[in-house]
């Protein structure tokens, strides 16, 4: 639906045969003895070709296709596979269509007694029009969706918004009436799903709160719980082989391990890497001595992000022995101040 411009001038009646679905598209060609004249249906990936008719020597020639459901057609030519004329057919057929030329500039362009294909021809001479600008078309588009939201030709107008989440909102409150259930209706649901997915931020956990239990597997396999080290003060590093600032706190970490591990500390790291051999090779490099090194291998799409709500390495949640978060953030002298502060009196 995106490549709409300009095509051959010709004279094209599309008439829908109620009584069977069948919508019959005649048409006469100015000049275009030879040409081959396609009718397809818009996918979302490719074009599917129902039909297709060789202009005769006087120019006319007819395509016809079933329709089976409310969509998204065009008409192209083999002499111009860039340029294409988009209109809607409906299911079930009860309208005609009258189309006097495929240059939605030309003033000879009329449709007549079919409304989404109307607003099609209104929408595109809108966006046709000599020297419209983007911010121009983007209001005139969102204004588009309010009016005609329960039109199948909405769908041109979402690409040109500013504000697409408000605008398919709009949209998918309109199709739902008209085409409840149908795949573009599914297509503006599914749409506003992905947005909020998109758009929300994984909650931070807070001091107070308990930490998440977490099952991963170390580089040998092995499952290795957080609960496994309840009774001891841990802290949670979540960490990566290419995460820089990581790298450079590794030596802090190692030094504070060895300080307090006879006293009751843990590290339990989560490394964000995917591959296994650079997180392998970034332990024994740096030294991480401790047991307890896990991942899931599947980098931002850890499950330790959904759970612990973090979007940035390093970061380090400090629970006490009974698996309470007391602090998170904490590096360099700040997680050395916190250590010193818990154990002194142990």
């Amino acid at each position: 639906m995106k490549k709409i411009a300009t095509i051959i001038s010709l004279l094209l009646i599309a008439a829908t045969i109620s009584s069977q679905g069948i919508s019959v598209i005649k048409g006469k060609l100015k000049k275009g003895k030879g040409t081959i004249i396609y009718l397809q249906q818009v996918t979302q990936n490719k074009n599917n070709i129902l039909d297709s008719a060789k202009v005769n020597w006087c120019g006319n020639y007819k395509l016809k296709t079933t329709v089976k459901e409310h969509d998204f057609y065009q008409i192209t030519s083999n002499k111009s596979k860039n340029n294409e004329m988009i209109l809607v057919l409906l299911k079930g057929g009860g309208e005609t269509v009258k189309i006097k030329s495929l240059d939605f500039k030309s003033k000879d362009y009329s449709v007549k007694k079919s409304p989404d294909n109307l607003l099609i021809q209104q929408y595109m001479q809108m966006k046709s029009t000599k020297g419209i600008t983007k911010d121009s078309i983007a209001k005139y588009a969102m204004s588009f969706v309010k009016k005609n939201n329960k039109s199948l030709a909405v769908f041109l107008a979402l690409n040109d918004v500013k504000n697409p989440k408000k605008a398919i909102e709009i949209a998918e409150k309109g199709i739902s009436e008209n085409y409840k259930d149908s795949k573009y209706h599914k297509s503006l649901k599914n749409a506003l799903v992905q947005m909020k997915k998109q758009g929300q931020k994984p909650k931070s956990l807070g001091v107070g709160e308990i930490a998440p239990e977490m099952n991963l597997k170390n580089p040998k396999g092995e499952i290795m719980t957080l609960a496994s080290l309840k009774g001891k003060y841990v802290l949670i590093d979540f960490w990566a082989s290419w995460c820089g600032p990581c790298r450079r706190e590794n030596p802090t970490v190692v030094r504070l391990y060895n300080k307090y591990k006879d006293q009751g500390f843990e590290v339990y790291s989560v490394s964000l890497d995917k591959q296994k051999s650079r997180w392998e090779a970034a332990i024994k490099k740096d030294g991480l001595i401790w047991k307890s090194h896990v991942s899931d291998l599947k980098g931002w799409r850890t499950v330790a992000t959904k759970l612990y709500g973090f979007g940035g390495i390093p970061y380090t949640v400090l629970i006490d022995k009974e698996g309470k978060i007391i602090a998170t953030r904490l590096r360099g002298a700040a997680l050395e101040k916190k250590l010193k502060e818990i154990f002194k009196n142990q």
